[in-house]
């Protein structure tokens, strides 16, 4: 039984070398890194094989972000062998998984937002990032778009899964309808989405509490006007909240399992997804 009713297309997974064009910050807690560079086209590598262009058409497409080990200059990458990604012996490359936020193919620029608090290794590289800085990026390996008979959407996350939320209203049909429940840090976080007459946004801020302490969003799905049309639900952000949100769904609200997609970007406690 597949996990979702989402189709589902498969690209192969591509090893990438870009550089920084622009850096922005979006609120206080998020920068936005804008990427460039000649490999977001067809290229050939150099292992002589011809790498596809870059596509991202899915909402919550996410690509690797390859780091330099702290201490280090350049990254461990991974081996192209045939047009395949192999880890040569030794260490793996110290990767994390991000959002493509945006891409446009004619001007050749995939921006990824980044939130900016904590200390990981994803976080602290946004943070000094700068126009020229060399970033290598494989994926994404796939693309998912909604399911065809989604009559109302429940998409529930925290800033870690804003960048999927934003591209996903951007993207949604001018009559779709659904519920859109954001936890942020506080007021001055919350960013301008598109509004949709049918799609509600709520924006639901911690006001000094750390994050994944809370249970707003829970709350808020729990308090939330239920209607009677087939709900798929997209759920993300801290695992624990997206594991009793999934919970909430299927036992008090009869949700089929395939109707519901959901992922734990972070785990309080423990490095992140999102890396903070």
């Amino acid at each position: 039984m597949p996990r979702n009713t989402r189709p589902t297309t498969a690209y192969p997974v591509t090893l990438r070398e870009l550089e920084v064009c622009r850096v922005a910050d979006v609120t206080p807690g998020m920068r936005r890194v804008t990427l460039t560079g000649t490999q977001l086209e067809t290229f050939t590598n150099a292992d002589g094989h011809v790498e596809p262009a870059f596509t991202s058409t899915g909402f919550d497409d996410d690509i690797r972000l390859l780091f330099a080990y702290p201490g280090e200059t350049d990254p461990v990458l991974p081996v192209m062998v045939d047009g395949s990604v192999t880890f040569a012996a030794g260490r793996h490359p110290l990767a994390r998984a991000y959002t493509v936020r945006r891409y446009d193919p004619r001007t050749r620029e995939l921006e990824v937002d980044f939130v900016v608090h904590g200390s990981g290794v994803a976080t602290a590289w946004a943070r000094g990032a700068g126009p020229g800085d060399r970033m290598h990026i494989a994926g994404p390996s796939v693309s998912q778009g909604l399911p065809e008979d989604c009559e109302h959407l429940l998409v529930v996350g925290d800033e870690t899964a804003l960048p999927a939320i934003a591209r996903l209203l951007e993207g949604l049909p001018a009559d779709a309808r659904g519920q859109v429940f954001v936890e942020i840090a506080d007021s001055a976080h919350i960013q301008s989405v598109r509004e949709l007459p049918g799609v509600s946004v709520t924006w639901l801020p911690r006001e000094g509490a750390e994050p994944g302490t809370t249970s707003l969003l829970l709350d808020a799905v729990t308090a939330a006007e239920w209607c009677d049309e087939r709900v798929f639900a997209w759920l993300a952000g801290e695992q624990a909240t997206v594991r009793s949100l999934r919970r909430y769904l299927i036992r008090d609200r009869g949700i089929a399992k395939t109707d519901i997609d959901f992922t734990g970007y972070w785990k309080r406690g423990e490095a992140v997804r999102a890396d903070s």
